[in-house]
């Protein structure tokens, strides 16, 4: 609900109850940087909130009585509502969720149990002023996270992910206290969902593009490295912290398996640069067991298959990003010829964008600067700009053609695919009454 009059009309159907903007957004509109999400506040329970906002424009749902929350919407928009609370974690633990609540009318309190000064920031939107009960609004200032309470971490361990995450995407430093005490914390994150670790690491590998305005070149890099130095990246990673002192052939890389894949990490855009991570893993296994690293694209694939799924990515992702390391060294020694590689790119269609762009990333990543002369990529260019079908539904015939010429079900498939790959080295084929009588003689045969 970005709409602020929409947030002023709530602010008044609440009173006389204060309600207030927190979080996030109250920090990032100090920072003159755009705020995509709202959470507002109030020292107001959800069933009492709910009887002042009867009858009006704004609904409710996704109530939970226990945590005092709750998504209020109405035309405008949407924002998420929180009562005045204060939490408490199982002892020991690394919890996201608390597992007692107590509601309270002191915002002070409430600004305790938040994570970090600069969250703690609050607007009255009934009094439109700034209520600042820690001093938020200095570590704002600063470009400084500090903690709200010198247990933070032990209450809630993903804490220490979002910490690492705002320092990447808004440039802020770290207070010393609180690096500490993530690194005394940093096992604790052992007890978080996956899906809530996997959602974090996102969010931190694209901290550079969060907030444009900001112009944080590099952030992503940043990030990766704080995850490295809080042992993030040995304890979730282990595949790629496994890379550490392979050596590479000087000739190629300046260097060793580790660093060249965090290098290409940092020139990857934001689309391929978990395929950037992980290209190399296949690396580690096979130097050590056999001394070489022959086969490593393939290995690294099957190796990241079993990363991604552990990180629950979705099956979609994991074949994508699976295909890409697979692919990577296609034509490492440029002897294949010109049309066995528009027939490669024409089998990998879905991500030959995305597999040029890694192509790109492992150079630089590996000398320092852009591919020279990719014939990967020109081979793709040729293949595009022929004019030919990239997919089997692009064809100038298709089932129905097939049906008519008597072709079995079961061999429609491979006597498409196989136009399909003959179409891309022979344009001619790309018309209708070509690909008939192309169909039409494959079909004799195989009666």
């Amino acid at each position: 609900m970005q709409n602020s009059e929409a947030l002023f009309r709530l602010a008044s159907l609440v009173y006389p109850a204060r309600l207030y903007a927190v979080g996030g957004c109250v920090r990032d509109r100090l920072l003159n940087i755009e705020a995509h999400d709202v959470d507002v506040c109030a020292a107001l329970c959800v069933a009492e909130l709910e009887d002042r906002l009867r009858g009006s424009e704004f609904r409710l749902s996704d109530r939970s009585m226990r945590l005092g929350t709750v998504h209020i919407s109405c035309d405008a928009g949407a924002v998420e509502f929180t009562s005045f609370r204060q939490d408490s974690y199982r002892e020991g633990s690394g919890e996201h969720a608390p597992v007692s609540v107590a509601f309270t009318n002191d915002i002070t309190t409430d600004a305790k149990r938040r994570d970090f000064k600069c969250n703690a920031v609050y607007f009255d939107l009934c009094d439109k002023k700034i209520v600042d009960p820690l001093g938020g609004v200095e570590d704002i200032k600063n470009r400084r996270i500090s903690l709200t309470s010198s247990d933070c971490f032990e209450a809630d361990g993903l804490r220490i992910l979002r910490m690492i995450r705002f320092a990447s995407e808004l440039g802020f430093e770290i207070e010393k206290s609180t690096f500490e005490s993530a690194k005394a914390n940093a096992w604790r994150v052992k007890d978080i969902a996956i899906e809530r670790i996997r959602d974090e690491l996102d969010r931190i590998f694209v901290a550079d593009v969060r907030h444009k305005e900001l112009n944080l070149f590099g952030a992503h890099v940043k990030g990766f490295r704080l995850l490295d130095e809080l042992g993030f990246v040995k304890t979730l990673l282990p595949e790629v912290d496994a890379l550490r002192g392979i050596e590479q052939p000087k000739q190629y890389h300046l260097y060793d398996a580790f660093e060249h894949s965090v290098h290409a990490f940092e020139a990857a855009r934001p689309n391929v640069r978990w395929a950037a991570l992980l290209h190399d893993i296949g690396k580690a296994p096979l130097v050590r067991q056999f001394g070489y690293m022959h086969g490593h694209a393939e290995l690294g694939a099957d190796m990241a298959k079993d990363l991604l799924r552990r990180l629950r990515f979705k099956t979609t992702e994991i074949k994508r990003i699976c295909e890409l390391i697979a692919c990577h060294m296609v034509d490492i020694n440029g002897n294949m010829s010109f049309e066995k590689l528009k027939l490669f790119a024409l089998k990998h269609i879905d991500v030959m964008d995305d597999l040029i762009l890694l192509m790109e990333a492992d150079a630089v990543g590996a000398m320092g600067k852009p591919f020279e002369g990719n014939r990967v990529a020109d081979a793709y260019a040729a293949l595009k700009a022929s004019g030919v079908p990239l997919k089997i539904k692009d064809l100038k015939i298709g089932g129905e053609e097939l049906i008519a010429l008597g072709v079995k079900e079961s061999e429609r498939g491979k006597l498409l695919s196989d136009l399909l790959a003959d179409t891309a080295l022979n344009p001619q084929l790309n018309s209708k009454e070509r690909a008939f009588e192309y169909a039409k003689k494959r079909a004799a045969k195989l009666k």
